[in-house]
């Protein structure tokens, strides 16, 4: 049983490590959009390097008023 308990654990352990790397990089992501926002890149060359489309950009524009 102990073993089993374990396992779990771990497995538990290792999923909350993966989501939290995940979320590190998205903020990096959109830390990258913001700065390239207020270096005035066009947007269009923001999706183009970030894969984000133009609606995401605009939305996390506007929500850190860049934009």
């Amino acid at each position: 049983m102990c073993g089993i308990g374990h396992a779990i654990a771990r497995k538990n352990l290792e999923k909350g490590m993966e989501q939290g790397l995940e979320k590190g990089i998205q903020k990096e992501r959109e830390a990258n959009v913001l700065g390239m926002l207020k270096e005035k890149i066009p947007m269009e060359t923001i999706s183009r390097i970030t894969h984000y489309s133009l609606d995401q950009i605009q939305k996390l524009g506007k929500l850190h008023g860049i934009l």
